[in-house]
């Protein structure tokens, strides 16, 4: 690799860094509850945004390979998130000892709730972008994360 390349790399890793650091931060997750009118942990923020990306439904272990938790801190989320009415646990259909974490109506509205503070922080941070441009980072965020999802290249 090229000395520009590798300055290219170096620098894009930066900015993915703070990017994750800084979206992932107590004080920007305070922000986005915040504006929700809401007043959820961080992990329970995650694991909301989880259960909705993955359709309203999850069950636990994949819940806590997603949230990177322990099975036991996994069990108390869900009973936290259970206690507040956003979660309900329901019995797997396809096999009758297994749990499904499933969204409850205000576990839905909650979850709509925060896509929208986080769409609302993304139009203010590409405030002064055009249409172009914001569908452009879009498109190659999208890609970038497909690549990491489709692991890491064995070079022989």
């Amino acid at each position: 690799m090229d000395r520009e390349t590798l300055d290219l790399h170096r620098s894009t890793l930066r900015a993915l860094t703070g990017l994750m650091s800084q979206w992932s931060s107590l004080d920007f997750q305070r922000r986005i509850t915040a504006q929700c009118g809401l007043t959820l942990d961080p992990v329970a923020v995650r694991a909301l945004y989880g259960l909705g990306i993955a359709g309203g439904s999850a069950r636990p272990r994949d819940l806590a390979d997603e949230l990177h938790l322990t099975r036991p801190s996994t069990s108390k989320l869900i009973a936290r998130l259970a206690a507040a009415g956003l979660v309900e646990r329901t019995s797997d259909a396809e096999d009758g000892r297994g749990a499904h974490i499933v969204l409850s109506a205000d576990g839905h509205r909650t979850y709509e709730q925060l896509v929208d503070a986080g769409i609302g922080l993304l139009a203010e941070a590409t405030g002064g972008w055009d249409e172009a441009e914001v569908r452009a980072l879009s498109e190659l965020l999208t890609r970038f994360t497909e690549g990491l999802q489709s692991g890491p290249r064995t070079t022989t």
